[in-house]
């Protein structure tokens, strides 16, 4: 329903002409948490307003008669609906019924229908139900459930005596059975206000057209829901599912290379790793300074970050990069230009920044010459690469020791003696602090956000001024410092600054990744959980690699070790379940395929029995696959980057139903199998981009999902 429906007064003229005072309050519910339906009429079956008006009768006050009929113009599942119009003079009620033999309706929730009431007026109606001979419908206070064309929630309404449909509505009403009672005008001492639903004898819509003189009223798929028969089972369904058109499927893990996720090298190791066999994997990662990119302000030289992404695609696998000014023990990265305007740099020697026998280079961040030089190169980089498939994530970098926003131990607080060896620079005992300011950290993240809006952008800390930004994080000591002080770790480690910048929940829209701390990579897969039990580091040992896991909801991590250097088999297996847990799988455990009516339709549902979402809206595909394996194909609408996991705790699946249709007129007779496939982008630029997989027996090595089959018996 529109946000904006307000509340209105209606005076209605029923059976008894009793005036009636409506309210309406509304109240979401998702969708997933619908049932299935069967369907008892969809209109479909009439060949012309004749035989429509030999099952459909009418009951009029007056005795003026409506005009009732079949109409192309709205329907919902096919091809007709019930069109009712009213004529002059305008009756004060009329009711338009269907009776047949008596039915056991026990096996179902509630009464399903589709509703398009063409006017600029709310349309007052009852739908009532006949059983022994007596009517049951809408009396005082009842609820029913509205979810409008295009909508995925419905939105629970409480009614007062009569079903209020919003101007312009077109979409699905529901009404649980417990909402029906004994209509008041047929025993005025008092009703029995049980509903016999094993004796069902008919229904009817009625309402009053001199109140509602402008309404053209479409009725369509009257369903029962929450219905079992058949096998539908209780999750969300379409309402032209029947058993002959649902499949169910069956559950099997997908593959550790699904892309962008799982494990994964560096792009630079590709010569030396060992066998992919031991892990697969369908991204790399590598550094890149600086100044192998920006020549002078705005101008800039992309060939060298040009080659290493293109390496690493023609191994079918999406890059993930960081640029950086300064890695401790490197060339610097600062740009010759740069330091030509006089950018100032202190020179410092950490041992545990790679060594004792090298010097490393940071600059000056609170130059305005670097500042306004990164603001342009950040705005250049999405310019250049924002949407480009080849690329899987990019690491915000630029700031500090190996582009990692930190200069620690040169982070304004750490005093003389609490660092191993000599401080680089302090003042009063303490170090001074070497990062930019806060306006300048601000700035350069903003500009981040900004510059790219598909391709996702990850920082390396949770902080106040990325907190609202569109911007992910990535944790590059996981599983060494990563759980909260709740759970024995600190509150500066990764989860502790999530929750103190209240961005736990984050993962829902922005990715988390990261990188497992070098020293633990290989070690914690001899344990079973994965952990770190070896020689101490630093005094402490690992935390367990599923607890971190659950926390962060991560989908890629950096472990370089596993990649080249061989694992014994159990290691093996731990790591590549390791590998597999982190990221999306999504799942598809049911599926519909129709074609009746000259129509195409399909819809499938989808849970997420992974961490994390899939972060990018890829183009998702439908094809039918003849006898002879050829294709015809489709894109749909759909976007599976919204849908998170399964709720562990309370049991929730989070299931989305997903529904499409086309025409049968460029299909031949014949049997089909109907196919889904997610698109990697990847594949218009190699054949041998990694492929999306489902989680499902039933996914095949093309990328195609088999859903269903159908039988296309002619074109109309």
């Amino acid at each position: 329903m529109k946000e904006n429906t307000k509340v209105i007064h209606y005076f209605l003229v029923a059976v008894l002409l009793i005036t009636l005072l409506v309210t309406v309050t509304n109240v979401k519910v998702d969708a997933a948490i619908s049932e299935s339906t069967t369907i008892i009429d969809d209109f479909e079956s009439y060949a012309s307003d004749d035989e429509l008006k030999s099952t459909y009768r009418l009951w009029s006050s007056d005795g003026n008669a409506v005009d009732w009929s079949l109409s192309q113009e709205r329907a919902y599942d096919g091809t007709n609906s019930m069109l009712i119009v009213p004529k002059e003079p305008f009756d004060s009620w009329i009711a338009v019924s269907q009776h047949f033999a008596v039915s056991d309706w026990t096996d179902s929730t509630g009464i399903s229908f589709w509703i398009h009431n063409d006017a600029d007026e709310p349309l007052a109606f009852n739908f009532d139900i006949k059983s022994e001979s007596n009517a049951y419908g809408q009396e005082g206070t009842f609820i029913a459930s509205l979810k409008e064309d295009g909508s995925s929630s419905w939105e629970e309404n409480s009614f007062d005596s009569m079903l209020i449909v919003p101007e312009d509505f077109a979409g699905l009403i529901r009404i649980a059975w417990d909402q029906f009672t004994g209509k008041s005008w047929q025993c005025p001492q008092g009703c029995d206000n049980d509903l016999d639903l094993g004796l069902v004898e008919g229904y009817e819509f009625g309402y009053n057209p001199q109140g509602n003189s402008t309404n053209k009223v479409y009725i369509d798929s009257i369903s029962l829901w929450g219905t079992s028969e058949g096998g539908l089972g209780d999750s969300l369904a379409p309402e032209w599912a029947t058993p002959a058109n649902t499949f169910n499927l069956t559950y099997s893990p997908a593959p550790i290379d699904n892309p962008l996720k799982g494990f994964l090298p560096f792009s630079d190791s590709a010569a030396w790793r060992i066998d992919d066999n031991q892990l697969p994997y369908s991204m790399e990662f590598f550094y890149i300074p600086l100044n192998d990119i920006m020549t002078n302000f705005n101008e800039f030289d992309w060939s060298k970050l040009e080659s290493r992404v293109d390496e690493i695609t023609s191994r079918g696998n999406q890059a993930i990069f960081r640029v950086y000014l300064d890695y401790p023990h490197k060339p610097t990265g600062i740009p010759q230009f740069l330091l030509d305007l006089g950018l100032e740099t202190r020179d410092y020697d950490y041992e545990s920044n790679g060594g004792p026998n090298g010097t490393s280079v940071a600059p000056n961040y609170n130059d305005e010459n670097l500042q306004l030089a990164l603001l342009q190169f950040i705005e250049a980089l999405g310019d250049k690469y924002d949407g480009d498939s080849r690329i899987g994530f990019i690491q915000a970098g630029l700031i500090g020791f190996w582009g990692e926003w930190h200069t620690y131990p040169q982070d304004g607080w750490t005093p003389i003696g609490s660092w191993y060896g000599e401080l680089a620079e302090h003042e009063d005992g303490i170090a001074t602090d070497w990062m930019p300011s806060l306006a300048n950290q601000r700035a350069i993240m903003q500009g981040f956000d900004d510059s790219f809006n598909e391709t996702k952008i990850l920082a390396r800390y949770p902080t106040e001024f990325n907190r609202d930004l569109n911007i992910g994080y990535h944790d590059d000591s996981f599983a060494f410092q990563t759980l909260p002080p709740s759970l024995g770790g600190k509150d500066w480690h990764f989860a502790g600054r999530l929750q103190a910048n209240q961005v736990m929940d984050k993962w829902k829209s922005e990715p988390i990744g990261g990188e497992m701390r070098p020293e633990i990579q290989i070690e914690m897969w001899n344990n079973d959980p994965p952990q770190y039990l070896g020689e101490p580091i630093e005094g402490v040992q690992g935390e367990d690699y599923y607890k971190s896991l659950e926390l962060t909801h991560a989908s890629w991590l950096k472990i370089q070790e596993v990649f080249q250097t061989p694992l014994e088999a159990d290691a093996i297996e731990r790591a590549r379940e390791g590998s597999r847990s982190l990221g999306y799988e999504y799942f598809v455990p049911t599926a519909y395929v129709n074609s009746d009516s000259g129509h195409l339709q399909a819809a499938i549902h989808i849970q997420n029995t992974g961490v994390a979402p899939f972060y990018y809206d890829w183009e998702v595909d439908i094809a039918a696959r003849d006898e002879n394996g050829e294709i015809k194909e489709w894109t749909t609408d759909w976007d599976l980057s919204y849908i998170i996991p399964n709720d562990e705790e309370t049991g929730d699946t989070n299931e989305v139903l997903l529904e499409w249709s086309s025409n049968t007129s460029n299909v031949s007779e014949g049997r089909y199998d109907m196919l889904v496939k997610v698109v990697n982008p990847l594949s218009e630029i190699h054949s041998d981009a990694k492929g999306f997989h489902f989680a499902n027996e039933e996914q095949e090595d093309n990328g195609w999902l088999e859903i269903g089959h159908i039988e296309v018996k002619g074109t109309r």
